[in-house]
């Protein structure tokens, strides 16, 4: 007995040693398939930070936990998490890691796991990461095939989830977090009763950019009786609450071939107005508590039959609100009064059948009174509607029936008399005279005070409106300093208000102050509701803030505009009059004449964001006269980049340039892809106190090139890869001239090659010109001079004119001829003197360089040297040329 029971201890010793060190022997490895053969499977980058494996957390259980999971996108959505979490963790059935018959899951658990969907303006979506089989009857095959996993679940949980979906193409965004959820049941059994408990907080929608739930709580308790084999699920004592408002739902759905049958009712028999108001974001995060209302909310929602091939289940959804009120105990006055009937039908058949009916809504407000309906019939095919709305709000009543913020200010009136009827086939085939269309919309006085923000006025608007267009008659209205008036006409505004097509029109513009400064800093940088404080909002908010505009690309306009004065980042510009065009996402600029940097200019080009609002685009043609180097160096931040010589440069100038540039979020152009050419001409240049020109005078010994005063320059000039490059150009300074020709760079860098022309006796009338390289950068400039070609040029002037000076002819025949009889002694003589000349004037040319500068000390040392040089070569021509003239005369004499 003893020796069984020490087998028996010894065998289950060696069990929980081979549960104990197999997991941690196998886990790397486990690791390093599981990573491989996801990433092979997936459009996407899935990493984790450890794989454990236990057989004794979860005895007798089997169980697997990954952390620090994180999946992350591809491509487009590059740098995007799509899914993490701290830890996730699957409780497997031992045995059936031994069998074939697939893994049998019993319990899941993740914890604080993250999900954000996202889905791109062109319809591509970041969880479409399945890489697509390359053999798609295999792939039939194995979807056919029974699934590997058995599920067994008794426990399922989500602990702590933040929930996020950004729809760019319709402007949506949902968020929630935290969310827990819990599912109890067997998902293995025929037949099993399903315990679903989640709780959400901070839900948060946004449709079109208007905040349709904003911190908001939702709560489901339900049971659902599961008939696994037969997919019908019947759902009994069940709860759903939204914020203050609860739900029942009843019935049942069953999963068929190719179809969803269904039987279902939900409603809330009656609910207090108050409740109602919970879910609109501007009272439930205002004072709620302090808010007292009465009247009453009935709903019901019912679906019965098959979704089918695109057939809908007969539904049905009305909801009403009758005599509602409310007020907030510190306010004055209430809104009472309030009716509303809502109801959105279908029999059961097509999207056609349905019909939404909203046949009343009306309040009061403080003495005002505002009541609309609307009705749609045939949404899929060709949408039917009639609209209609009248009313006047007050605006400066407001403050007494709702809580506003502190240093928000309303005031002014809002007056509308709009009818609106038609189908959307004669909008879109302009057939406006089957439409009905009437009414007038009025605003005046309207003043919007918001903390930190400009003040906006309105000081009259009004605009008609037939089925043909929309009139602006008028429209008056102020933004902190600046002013705007308006008028004009707008067609195929019902397509843009219903459908989103392209809105057309003309305008004529007329401002006095646009200062665009003060309006793009008033951009809203933090969401409408003010919900999201987040990194995450608060990294949006701050793109938001700093994003260049875009241009609509449903637009359509002709704008003519008579803009005073326009204050845009340091740039003033005057008396802008001209057309401009609005259309395909694309700002253009019709031949615009206005006052810049104090002269005249005229500007043609556009500014485009079709390609996308990130990466907008700028070309430009431009004709400036008499404009300020000075002013056009203060206010262009480009020019202050690529030519700092501005600063210091006196005079005006004109000029005419064709640009292209990208620009970044703050508009300013990229100058690593700033494309341009141009020319720029100036009757009056004044330039001192430059460092490389002041260089260049030490270097030249000439204090006059310390201050450029050129008469009637003309640069050609060209942009490319962050550098200003000029063909060859002339300035004309006092008594010197100098042809330029080089470029500079974003860094400051400086590249440039001069020929100076000297004036008379700089050099001890030496050099007349002299080549200089100009390198480094503005502020450090390194000089160059050209010392041996100059040396060349003086070594050839000197013995040119010495030669001759000493020689008093350029040829010797003549006094050769004069005295034959003496010719040898003459000529040895000539050589003498010459060679003795020559060293005498040498040493003054040393001497005399001495106080000229090193170029000139240079020179005249070798100038000496070749002058002596020459002499010694014309004095042994001398003697040649007289043995040759001998020879000559002799044989004259002889015949």
């Amino acid at each position: 007995m003893k020796k069984f029971v020490k087998t028996a201890a010894l065998a289950v010793a060696v069990l929980l040693l081979a549960a104990l060190v197999a997991p941690t022997l196998l886990r790397g490895k486990i690791a390093a398939i599981v990573k491989r053969e996801a990433n092979a499977a997936l459009r996407a980058e899935l990493d984790f930070d450890r794989l454990d494996i236990s057989l004794l957390r979860h005895f007798p259980n089997a169980s697997l936990e990954l952390k620090g999971l994180r999946l992350s996108g591809v491509d487009a959505f590059a740098g995007d998490t799509i899914l993490a979490a701290r830890r996730i963790s699957v409780v497997v059935s031992p045995l059936s890691l031994l069998g074939d018959g697939g893994f049998e899951v019993r319990k899941i658990l993740l914890d604080r796991p993250a999900v954000h969907g996202r889905k791109l303006a062109d319809g591509s979506v970041n969880w479409d990461i399945a890489v697509p089989s390359d053999q798609p009857e295999a792939a039939d095959e194995a979807a056919d095939a029974p699934s590997s996993f058995r599920l067994s679940v008794r426990d399922f949980r989500i602990d702590g989830a933040e929930v996020r979906y950004d729809d760019d193409s319709s402007r949506m965004h949902f968020s929630v977090a935290p969310l827990s959820l819990r599912l109890r049941g067997d998902l293995s059994a025929a037949r099993s009763d399903l315990e679903l408990a989640l709780t959400a907080e901070g839900l948060r929608l946004v449709s079109g950019g208007i905040p349709l739930l904003s911190g908001a709580e939702a709560e489901l308790d339900a049971v659902i009786g599961a008939d696994l084999e037969a997919g019908r699920y019947t759902f009994s004592r069940n709860r759903l609450r939204l914020n203050a408002i609860e739900v029942g739902l009843d019935g049942w759905v069953e999963l068929r071939d190719e179809a969803v049958a269904m039987d279902l009712r939900a409603g809330c028999d009656e609910v207090q107005f108050k409740e109602v108001l919970s879910l609109v974001p501007a009272f439930y995060t205002r004072e709620f508590r302090n808010l007292s209302a009465s009247g009453a909310l009935a709903m019901d929602l019912w679906a019965r039959g098959e979704l089918r091939d695109g057939r809908l289940p007969a539904f049905g959804f009305s909801t009403s609100v009758t005599d509602g009120s409310f007020r907030y105990s510190s306010l004055p006055k209430a809104v009472t009064d309030i009716q509303i009937a809502l109801s959105v039908a279908n029999p059961g058949g097509g999207m056609d059948a349905t019909v939404v009916d909203l046949s009343r809504f009306g309040l009061k407000m403080a003495g005002n009174s505002l009541s609309a309906t609307f009705r749609a019939t045939s949404l899929a095919s060709d949408p039917a509607f009639s609209a209609a709305v009248d009313g006047v709000v007050d605006l400066g009543a407001v403050r007494e029936v709702y809580p506003l913020e502190r240093g928000v200010e309303l005031a002014g009136r809002i007056m509308a008399d709009l009818k609106a009827s038609g189908r959307m086939s004669d909008i879109e085939a302009q057939r406006y005279e089957k439409l009905g269309a009437a009414g007038r919309f009025v605003v005046e006085g309207v003043t919007l005070t918001l903390p930190d923000l400009p003040e906006v006025h309105v000081r009259r608007a009004a605009a008609t409106i037939t089925p043909q267009a929309m009139t602006l008659g008028e429209c008056g209205v102020t933004m902190g300093g600046s002013d705007l008036a308006a008028n004009g006409q707008l067609t195929n505004y019902l397509g843009y208000l219903l459908r989103g097509d392209v809105l057309a029109g003309r305008l004529y513009v007329k401002s006095e102050l646009l200062d665009l400064n003060e309006i793009l800093a008033a951009a809203p940088g933090q969401p409408a509701d003010g919900a999201e404080t987040s990194a995450d909002a608060a990294d949006a908010s701050a793109d938001a803030a700093t994003r260049a505009p875009e241009v609509p690309r449903n637009l359509d306009l002709s704008l003519h505009t008579d803009l005073r004065r326009i204050l845009f980042q340091k740039m003033t510009i005057s008396d802008l009059q001209g057309e401009m065009r609005v259309a395909g996402g694309t700002l253009s600029l019709q031949r615009l004449a206005m006052g810049l940097f104090g002269g005249k200019a005229s500007v043609s080009g556009s500014y485009s964001t079709a390609a996308g609002a990130a990466s907008p685009e700028l070309k430009l043609s431009m004709n400036f006269s008499d404009a300020s180097f000075q002013r056009t160096f203060e206010q262009l931040d480009a020019v202050q980049r690529l030519a700092p010589l501005f600063a210091k440069t006196g005079g005006t100038y004109g000029m005419t340039i064709d640009l292209r540039t990208p620009l970044d979020a703050s508009m300013s152009p990229v100058m690593e892809r700033f494309d341009a050419t141009g020319e720029i001409r100036s009757a009056d240049v004044r330039i001192q106190n430059i460092e490389a020109f002041d260089a260049l005078a030490k270097a030249l010994g000439n204090d006059a090139l310390r201050r450029i005063e050129a008469k009637d320059v003309a640069i050609r000039f060209a942009v490319r890869n962050g550098r200003i490059a000029t063909e060859p150009f002339d300035l004309r300074m006092g008594g010197v001239s100098m042809n330029l020709a080089g470029s500079t760079g974003l860094d400051q860098t400086i590249d440039y090659t001069a020929r100076v022309q000297l004036p008379s006796g700089a050099a001890g009338g030496l050099v007349e010109k002299i080549g200089v390289n100009i390198g480094g950068t503005f502020s450090s400039p390194k000089i160059t001079l050209g010392v041996k070609e100059a040396a060349e040029e003086a070594v050839k002037n000197v013995v040119d004119r010495q030669i001759e000076k000493l020689t008093g002819s350029k040829s010797l025949s003549e006094e050769v001829e004069r005295q034959a009889e003496r010719l040898r002694a003459e000529a040895a003589a000539a050589g003498e003197k010459l060679v003795r000349a020559a060293e005498e004037q040498r040493q003054k040319l040393v001497d005399g360089a001495e106080s000229k500068g090193a170029l000139a000390k240079v020179a005249a040392r070798k100038a000496g040297d070749k002058l002596v040089e020459e002499a010694q070569k014309q004095a042994e021509k001398l003697r040649t040329e007289a043995e040759r003239q001998i020879e000559k005369l002799t044989a004259e004499k002889s015949e």
